[in-house]
């Protein structure tokens, strides 16, 4: 379990190993070391997508706002 073994988990990949994370034998996540990240992997553009989308200034309420009022619902 990787919240019992955090700290042995990071050391396994800070010497290089990928750890693959698991939920009832299904991969939820990857945890791999940000120094083996290379300069050709192409990242998602995901702010170009949104305003291609929605423009600069999309209409409604900011994020912010959004997600404040969403935390008050839930108190």
């Amino acid at each position: 379990m990787v919240q019992h073994n955090l700290a042995k988990v990071l050391n396994w990949v800070q010497e290089g190993e990928e750890v693959e994370v698991t939920r009832r034998h299904v991969v939820v996540a990857k945890i791999v070391s940000c120094q083996k990240e290379r300069e050709d992997v192409q990242h998602p553009d995901f702010l170009g997508r949104a305003r291609r989308i929605w423009g600069s200034q999309p209409k409604g309420m900011p994020l912010s706002a959004a997600v404040c009022r969403d935390r008050e619902e839930r108190a």
